[in-house]
Parts: structure tokens; sequence; C-alpha cells
């Protein structure tokens, strides 16, 4: 348990009403563990296309996701509002959010078991860095946790990738 614990960072409370780790039942139940990528977890703090269906598979189950999404995501509405597209106070507004979510997900490390993997993705598959460490957490995350996992992603190359490496995807 704590070789887990050195990858893993529970959540200090659930997003929603979720079982209280991943040895409870519903941890066991297809899907229950849902893995978001940061393109999926953008979604829910900024109103685009594809965004209701990511929100629904925010409610149930326990949710994960890798230490680097908070960086991705904050690049990601950082670019929204250079463009214009979101404006500053609604860009702080979603940054509060997404810290406050964070403590409430399974946030996986970068550990060197991440980041070994995440070197062996890309020698097989055609994937950016970060994709590589999204999908290394993800597949290490299932690994050590022994249940079955989700892979929430926006994202066709590295949802391409995910059922690769025989995950389950979605949307």
């Amino acid at each position: 348990m704590s070789e887990i614990r050195s990858i893993i960072r529970r959540p200090s409370a659930p997003l929603a009403a979720r079982a209280a780790g991943p040895t409870s039942s519903s941890a066991a139940e297809p899907g229950a563990l849902r893995y978001l990528d940061a393109s999926a977890l953008v979604k829910r703090y900024v109103a685009e296309p594809g965004a209701e269906p990511v929100r629904a598979l925010l409610s149930g189950g326990l949710l994960a996701t890798a230490r680097i999404t908070e960086v991705e995501v904050a690049s990601a509405l950082a670019r929204r509002c250079r463009e214009g597209f979101l404006a500053p106070p609604e860009r702080e507004r979603a940054l509060v959010a997404l810290r406050r979510d964070l403590a409430q997900l399974f946030v996986v490390e970068l550990s060197p078991e991440v980041v070994s993997r995440g070197v062996a993705l890309l020698s097989r598959l055609p994937l950016r860095a970060a994709d590589a460490v999204q999908l290394a957490s993800c597949l290490e995350l299932r690994d050590r946790l022994e249940v079955p996992c989700l892979f929430v992603c926006c994202d066709e190359r590295l949802l391409a990738a995910a059922r690769q490496e025989g995950l389950a995807t979605a949307p």
C-alpha cells in the first residue's frame, strides 16, 4: 500500500458522493475509475463543443488525473484568455475551481515509474510528451490499483493510443 501512496495522492474530499477508496465495491465496477486527461478536464471550466458528455462522466465513480494536468489546463485557459474567448475574471474563476477540484481527485504523481512508462510509450506510439505522461499515468494507476479504468479524453490521437494499450475510452 505504501508503494501506491508514493505515486498517487488520494483526494481530500470527493467531487461527488463517491466511494472512499479504490478497494470499495464501486471501484471494481467497469468504468467506476475514470481517468481524465487535460483535454477532458478543461471542458469542466469552459463551455465548448463536447463539454456536456464529459461533464456527465464527472458524476459518479472515482476520478483521477496526472499531476501535469494542472499545468495543461491552466495553459489551455490562458490561451483562451489571450485569444479573447475567455475574459480574465472567468479564467481566474476557472483556475480557482481547478485547484479546488484537483484536491478532490486521485492525482498520479510524476514518478520514475510513470516517466519510464511514458518513454516506452513514445517509442511505439505517435504521442506528444505530455500525452505520453497522461497515458502512462492512467496505465500506472490501473495497474497499481488493479481496477478497470475508463480513459476520458477529447484528443483523437491520444484516444487511439489508449485503446491500443487496452483501455476503455470516452467520450
